[in-house]
């Protein structure tokens, strides 16, 4: 499926809007390396989004779109772990990056109280080299 084709439902529109943040996210130190655009290009084919052209396209205009909720609790974790993952693809944490993943728990429709939280165990989840599931054991769990 093209990026472009995706627009017209709802659910790939979340996966687009995950991908221009994580092109956000991955800018937000002044560069996209090599390692970022791999993660990047591994979630687009999670999703089913095959489109080098695409991907160009989203990779220019990132900042058109802004991130969207996602309607599962699976959708919101996994889209955590993405993002968290993205900020040590490069193997440090800019400031940057930090702010916008900050942010980012918020639009994922995260509890504002527990935003703190979840941050700072996501990060430290991910800086640890935990695995999916157990992120998402534990993430779950501070809900």
């Amino acid at each position: 499926m093209t990026i472009l084709d995706a627009l017209g439902s709802a659910e790939y529109r979340q996966h687009i809007t995950l991908l221009a943040t994580l092109i956000k996210l991955s800018y937000a130190d002044g560069q996209l390396d090599e390692r970022e655009w791999e993660i990047i290009q591994s979630v687009a084919l999670k999703y089913g989004l095959n489109d080098p052209e695409g991907l160009k396209f989203l990779r220019k205009n990132y900042q058109k779109y802004s991130l969207d909720t996602p309607f599962s609790l699976d959708e919101r974790i996994d889209q955590l772990y993405q993002l968290t993952r993205l900020v040590f693809a490069d193997q440090k944490a800019d400031e940057n990056e930090l702010k916008i993943l900050r942010r980012a728990i918020i639009g994922l429709g995260f509890p504002v109280n527990k935003a703190d939280l979840i941050y700072q165990t996501a990060l430290d989840l991910v800086r640890s080299g935990k695995s999916k599931a157990e992120f998402d054991e534990v993430i779950r769990r501070l809900l």
